[in-house]
């Protein structure tokens, strides 16, 4: 599909929408680089017409990867690059966000741009979530139960990436939109925590809001950034003394500290003169 028939598919939808102008890239750039974008179809939703989807195998370029106010992607000419910004440009345009200004230089490319409410993109990768990559039924229902939580949050969804390319399992990359902080990591985003433990879903409840229990040790969940720590202790006693000189570690790192849960280890675990019959878990906002 060419540029212009891509941006006839994107404005379908907002009639209002004025057509998508492609900012520092001028007809003959367009022509001399012979831009291919991949077919764009828009998501299908009951109540108002919703993000746009594309399908990604060969051309990781356009794998938008966000941060501030800021698009940005590794493409190894300028051409591709090019063709980055004629892909996102309509994207975002769609949602009434401006592209102010773009850049390419030794094969780093990057898009800023601004939105009238003031949010930002930010962006949701599923490759680490545990589901059947082989079903195409359960990573679209997946992808789905991702997007419902976002819209329900404020968190408009943009744009939904399915790839398909050897280097990664069939899955997809969301988009959406968020309120910014300075600090990112504080930021109201689409997340995953997933440490190699089991998580105590109880101890998160009341600190962010969650998505999808993936696993015993994986949930997907919307809210600032988690942290985790876990300790062995000799005893319950010791195990509340690591447990407070943690609590200053984080305040003086300015962390905050959610909660804990002390457990008794199912067999002693010896290691030189000290015998840990207690494990510790700490959650914290990064």
């Amino acid at each position: 599909m060419k540029i212009s028939a891509m941006l006839a598919v994107v404005a379908l939808c907002f009639s209002t929408v004025k057509a998508a102008e492609l900012t520092n890239i001028s007809a003959g750039d367009v022509k001399a680089s012979k831009i291919e974008v991949p077919a764009a179809v828009l998501q299908a939703q009951t109540a108002k017409c919703g993000h746009v989807t594309l399908q990604i195998t060969d051309k990781l370029h356009l794998l938008a990867q966000t941060s501030k106010s800021v698009l940005f992607t590794s493409a190894k000419t300028e051409a591709e690059f090019n063709e980055f910004v004629a892909t996102w440009t309509p994207i975002l345009n769609k949602f009434g966000i401006k592209v102010t200004g773009t850049e390419y230089k030794e094969e780093f490319g990057t898009l800023t741009y601004s939105s009238p409410d003031g949010r930002v993109v930010r962006d949701f990768l599923a490759e680490d979530m545990n589901y059947d990559a082989l079903d195409p039924v359960a990573i679209n229902t997946m992808k789905h139960g991702l997007l419902e939580p976002l819209e329900q949050a404020g968190m408009t969804p943009i744009a939904a990436l399915d790839i398909k390319n050897e280097i990664f399992r069939p899955t997809f990359k969301l988009y959406y939109l968020t309120k910014p902080e300075e600090n990112m990591d504080h930021e109201a985003q689409l997340r995953q925590l997933k440490n190699g433990d089991d998580i105590d879903f109880d101890l998160l409840a009341n600190a962010v809001t969650l998505v999808k229990k993936d696993a015993s040790f994986s949930m997907v969940y919307i809210g600032r950034l988690l942290g985790f720590k876990s300790k062995l202790a000799v005893s319950e006693a010791a195990a509340s003394v690591k447990v407070e000189e943690y609590k200053k570690f984080l305040a003086e790192n300015k962390k905050e500290f959610i909660a804990s849960k002390t457990l008794k280890l199912d067999e002693p675990f010896v290691v030189g003169a000290d015998t840990y019959n207690y494990a510790l878990n700490m959650y914290f906002f990064q």
